[in-house]
This record gives C-alpha cells, structure tokens and sequence, in this order.
C-alpha cells in the first residue's frame, strides 16, 4: 500500500521545448533540397554556385534560429535557478518565521521535520528529528493521516488513490470535533490537521498544517450548551383529585407552581402558564443535561405534594424538545413529546433531542390516578362517524394471540361500527373482526355469539382480511398499538390516507411504545383504563346508540374487563365500575362471565407446572416458567399470564413474570400490585404494555430468556433504587 503523488507537477511559466527549433530547421532544410532538386532537374545553368549559396542561407538562417532559442533556453535556465533560490528563502522564512505549525512524517509514523511554531508547541530545539510520531503527538496515527488526505482529495483522485482509508471526515461541528481532523496537542489546544502526500523517489511523507481551531470550537460547543430548550408541562391528575377529596384546587395548583417556578428558575430558565395546568418552559441544553444526569427528580418533587389527607400523590408530564430548526419546529415536537408522554400514562417525561430518532422517556415508575375522558368517549363516537359514513369497508383488529380483551373490544367496536352504519342508511357496507381463528379464546368467544346470527361471517382471518382490503377501507385497532403484534401487520400499510391522516383509529389502553408508522385519523390511547373492553363499553355508553348493544356482547365486554382487572381487584377505578354497571344494564353477568374463564385438566396441570418452578429475585421479584419438557401449545401464553397473576398473591412480591416458550422464542407474562412499572421493564426487552399488565416476546430458549430478563429488573432497580430501599 504506497500513497501515490498528490498533484502532478505544474509546467513553467518560461519553459522552453527545445523540439521547435530542431523541428524548424528540419523543415527549411528539407525545402531547400527540394528547390535544389527542382533546379537540377530543369538544368538551370550555374547549378553548383546556386546550390553553394542555398546551403550557406541555410546554415545562416538555421544557426540564427538555433542561437534564438539558445539565448531563451538560458534565459529560462536563469529564471528557474533564481526561483528556486527564492523559493529556498521562502522556504526558510516561512518554516522559521509563519506562525502555522507544520510537520514532515515519514511513511513509518516518524516525525522528521517541523517548523518553529511546532517547535514551540512540542518543546523541541530542532526542526530536523525523528522521533515516532505517538510520543510527540499521542493520538495522532499513520491511519488518521491516510482519513485526512483522502478528505482533501477531488472525487476522482480518491476514486483512483490505492492506499488510503475508505473512511470519508464530515465537516467539523460541536458533535464530531474529535474525529480523525483534529487532535489536541499538548499545549492544550486543538488542531485540525490539513494533510498532503509527499513524493520522494520511492518514499512518501505526509506534510501536515495544523490548524488551530480551538476558539471556533469552543463557540460551537458555547452555542450547544447554550441551545434553547422548549419543554411543556402538564398536571396529570388535580382535576380528578380535587374531584374526590376534600382541598382547594387554587392553593394546591399555586403550590405546583411554585415548584415549578424554583425548579426552572434554578436552570435560569423561563416558565409561563398558557392554560389551566399547562405551562411552557424555556431552558437552555447544558441545563437539559443537568436535568437528565438526576433523572429528572424534579418528577419525585412534584410526588411528594399530596392533596386532602396526604394519601392522593400529584404528577406532571413533560414533553421536551431539543432539537435543531426554527423555533416554530421545536414548539411542534415539544407538543408531541407531551403527547406521547401522556398516551404513556403521565408522571413522565419524554424528549426529543438532537441525534436521537426515537423518544427518550424518564419516569414514569409510579401509576396515575385515573382521569374523567367521558368528553374524549363523545368526541371519538363523532370522528368515527364522519368517517363510517365515507368508507367502503371496515376492519377490526387486536393483537396476535388474542385474549378476551382484544375479542370483546373489537366486538364492542363492530357493534358500535354497524350501528352507526345502520343509523347512515349504510347497512350495505361490511365489517369484519380480523382474529386467529385456531386459538381457544376465539372458541369460547365464538360459541358465546352464536345466538347472534350475523356472526357467522363476521370472524375472519388474516389471509381473508388481506383479500378484503381496497382503497376505501377503515381500520379500527382495539386493545394494541405495537405493530410487531398487530394481528396482520400487512394490513396497516394497505390503508389509505385521504387527507394526511390514515383511514385507522386506535383504542387502547396500553401505553405506547413509540411512534406509529401512520398518522391515524382516531387517536384514543388512555393509560389509565383498565382494559380496552373499558374504552370501548365508554364510547358506546356516551354515543346515541348506547342501546344497541347486545347481552352476549356486553358479557364479552365484560370478561375482558375481568381479565384485564383479575377479577376487579387490580386497576379497577371508579369509571370501571361504571361501565360495569352500564354493561349490566345490557343484561351482562360476572357470573356468564366467568364461565369463559373454567379451565380444562390440561391447564390445571400446566398451571402445577408453573407453580413447581417459581423463584424469588431481588425479594421483590417472582419469576416462574414451564418445564423443559413441557410441549408447547396455543394455551402457553394464557396460562402464563394466569400465572403471572397467581404470583401476586406472595407476601412481599412487588412484581412477577411467567416464561413460556412459543414458536418464535419465549414469551414474558409481567404483573405488577402498581409499585413497579413492569412496562419499562418490558420495553427493556423489546415489548410493552401497561403500568401493571405487560409482556415481551424475546429470542432464544427460557434459561436465555430469564437472563435477560433478570439483567433488565437489575437495570430498573438501578434507574428507581427508591422504591427498593429497605426501611
């Protein structure tokens, strides 16, 4: 690998190519003969006195030409002399007098000459040495020099160049000051290096200038810490709480305020109230990082603010953007950093920052009380109707392996769907469930509904659903918002968008792990329901047709409250037993609804299984699986969310997770008493959930699977140690 020269040698000013006289006289030479020869041939008389005086013209004429060119040659010879005397001076001048460091290394890394301004930077007397080029210049390789050459190169020269890196050096900004252009010396400052390939015979040496950068840089990375925040602040719940309990709204907003105001006046910061319990912060970057490296306590603070008899905590949720662009842009993210934060269940923060694509979320480790959406329920039924009545089809979907959550909300949606097509004069336009046909929930659900006798063709699976699929279709997601389980995650990217927004809603209750890849025209995600049967059941209580619901599918509704809640005895709030109540209105039973829940032999046995392997971790944790082996089945996930439930009932477990191992790896079941946030635990793990109801789907076999699920509780114990500090 030998560099090849870097530029080609540039012709001179008087440069003299001494082929034209040669050539000139050649030519008058042969003219002559020729006028001989025509003389001869006409038998001119006095041939050879004729012939005699031609040849003396031309040797005359040739000489003076010669002479000519002579004179200019050793003009030129002259010039070239005197220039490279003069370039010598320059030489000299410049390496002792210029003020720019440079150096001469070798092919080898060895320094061999600098100038006296290099002189100075390393502390040397001489500019002639050879030392290796790591002792003068730590950091500075033959590698990193091969990067800065071929960055100075055309595009055509480093196509051609052998010998180089192929690495490119982009323009130097506050995120990349360290790359391979520049290196700090040893005086303290830093240097972009520019570097140029010297030839010498069957040698090569770099020629480097250094050039001093450091007053530049340290402005950028002024103006990077000095970069402007926009944050916006939401109170999660003292609306509802002030609802329930016994304290003055004003005074406890005031006293949030008040806490506020010192926290962002401490960043030397700016925050305003733009509405009732929303604010808008103004910070600067470096006071971001200070937030970031105490995992933003500020959330811990507002916790510690209780209202009425000191059982009722408080939380905010913060949506952060610190990103390039216009202000105009950085507002825009901020809104929707917050929304994600609230779709998350509050008591957060999420942030956009500069070199990241994805959301950074912090906080989040306690639950929030849940919030009155009776006004989103109504607003939902009404987006839903414009659209119903201009589509051609529609489609409902859960996730992949569904339980009675995901059948019993879509079944509510299809009731809300058709009734709302009926009300239309649309009763022509078909809706569809997208479900797995081959899974025991489906059979129970299906047996349930065939008194109804429209259901016999409203169950169809994936193929058929891709089948039905055309321009005008409406998609509605129930009880999922991750699309890696989407039912038929094929499905999303066939839908239109007419308008910029996609023809899909999304009811969950779920908190969501990232952004979607569409923009859905519906977009009602509330943390703090129970079960998205919850959600459901509320948008038809507060639409017109509220009385269209049927018993079997109110029962269905129901059970999946009942999984979703164990029974009532987890995340049931006060809305939850309203619309229980409202289902019951519709004639549904826990006791018809409990019937789904009535295990075979084989579940009993499976269930023994997973008692026969539970294990304590971190004393806080349980952690159970399935015997090696244990032959998988479609049941495996239900059992280990039975399971996972099951482990709740240990004295001092805050948390619990049952394995199981399915097709394409090992499914995690995780179960939280709403201490612990086993969703951040999950999306550790590449899955997600709810605050205390969550799952992931990792590769590999359960002894893996239990490893890393024990690396992500040892990362979240570390992120929230307060909540495990023993008293």
């Amino acid at each position: 690998m030998s560099p090849q020269k870097h530029r080609k040698p540039r012709s001179g000013v008087l440069s003299v190519d001494l082929r034209v006289p040669f050539a000139i006289t050649v030519a008058e030479g042969l003219l002559l003969l020729g006028l001989v020869a025509l003389l001869a041939y006409g038998n001119v008389p006095h041939l050879p006195l004729l012939a005699v005086g031609i040849l003396l013209f031309y040797l005359i004429t040739a000489g003076l030409i010669l002479l000519a060119f002579a004179l200019r040659f050793a003009a030129y010879k002259r010039a070239e002399q005197e220039a490279e005397e003069l370039n010598t001076d320059i030489y000299q001048m410049f390496r002792s007098a210029t003020d720019i460091p440079y150096a001469v290394i070798n092919a080898d890394g060895d320094l061999r000459i600098i100038n006296d301004a290099m002189q100075e930077i390393l502390g040397f007397r001489s500019p002639v040495c050879s030392i290796p080029l790591a002792r003068a210049c730590p950091g500075i390789t033959v590698e990193r020099l091969n990067e800065t050459v071929r960055q100075s190169l055309s595009e055509e020269e480093r196509d051609g160049r052998d010998g180089l890196l192929p690495g490119e050096i982009l323009p130097i900004t506050y995120e990349d000051r360290d790359s391979a252009s520049v290196v700090r010396l040893c005086n303290g400052r830093r240097y972009r290096m520019e570097t140029h390939l010297l030839q010498k015979g069957s040698d090569h040496y770099y020629f480097v200038i250094f050039h001093d950068v450091s007053q530049l840089l340290d402005l950028m990375e002024e103006a990077n810490r000095s970069h402007v925040v926009l944050a916006y602040i939401m109170l999660d719940n003292l609306q509802e709480l002030t609802q329930f309990v016994r304290a003055n709204y004003r005074a406890t907003a005031n006293l949030i305020e008040e806490t506020l105001t010192r926290w962002v006046e401490s960043m030397n910061g700016m925050l305003r109230e733009y509405d009732r319990d929303k604010y808008l912060a103004i910070f600067t970057s470096e006071m971001l990082d200070r937030c970031i490296a105490d995992n933003f306590s500020i959330l811990d603070e507002i916790m510690k603010i209780r209202v009425g008899d000191n059982s009722f905590p408080l939380s905010v949720s913060m949506g952060i953007a610190d990103i390039d662009g216009n202000v105009n842009q950085r507002e825009k993210a901020a809104s929707a950093a917050l929304d994600m934060a609230l779709q998350r269940g509050g008591n957060q923060v999420a942030l956009q920052r500069r070199g990241n694509t994805n959301l950074l979320y912090y906080g989040g480790a306690h639950k929030t009380l849940e919030s009155n959406t009776s006004i989103s329920s109504r607003v939902s039924v009404t987006l839903l109707e414009r659209r119903l009545l201009a589509c051609d089809s529609v489609l409902i979907m859960g996730h992949s392996n569904p339980d009675f959550d995901a059948i019993g909300s879509a079944v509510g949606a299809y009731r809300l769907c058709r009734s709302i097509l009926e009300a239309g004069n649309r009763d022509h336009v078909p809706v569809h469930i997208i479900t797995d046909k081959t899974c025991d929930t489906y059979d129970v659900c299906s047996e349930h509904l065939a008194t109804l006798p429209e259901y016999e063709s409203v169950f169809i699976d994936k193929a058929a659903a891709q089948q039905a699929v055309s321009s005008g279709t409406l998609l509605i997601l129930t009880d999922v918002n991750n699309p890696f389980i989407f039912e038929a995650p094929g499905i999303v990217g066939c839908i239109s968008a007419p308008d910029g927004l996609s023809n899909i809603a999304v009811i969950d209750h779920h908190r969501q792990v990232g952004e979607l890849p569409f923009r859905p025209f519906l977009h009602y995600i509330e943390a703090t329901k129970s079960s998205a049967s919850e959600i459901v059941s509320e948008i038809l209580q507060q639409s017109p047709y509220a009385e269209t619901l049927h018993k079997e599918e109110a029962n269905l509704l129901l059970a999946g409250i009942m999984l979703d809640t164990h029974n009532f005895t987890r995340s049931a709030g006060a809305q939850t037993f309203e619309i229980t109540y409202y289902l019951y209105g519709r004639n549904a039973h826990t006791d018809v609804a409990r019937e789904f829940f009535n295990e075979r032999i084989d579940e009993l046995l499976i269930a023994g299984d997973f008692d026969a392997h539970t294990r304590l971790y971190a004393d806080a944790f349980a952690i159970t699986w399935l015997s090696e082996d244990h032959v998988p089945s479609g049941g495996d996930r239900v059992a280990a969310s039975k399971a996972a439930d099951k482990l709740l009932g240990i004295r001092g477990v805050e948390a619990s997770f049952a394995l199981a191992l399915v097709p394409d790896g090992v499914a995690i079941s995780a179960r939280s008493k709403g201490n612990v946030n086993v969703q951040l635990i999950m999306e550790k793990l590449d899955g997600g959930g709810h605050f205390d109801m969550a799952g992931a789907q990792v590769p590999g076999n359960v002894p893996e699977a239990y490893d890393r699920l024990t690396v992500a509780i040892d990362e979240y114990i570390l992120q929230f140690p307060e909540q495990f500090r023993q008293e």
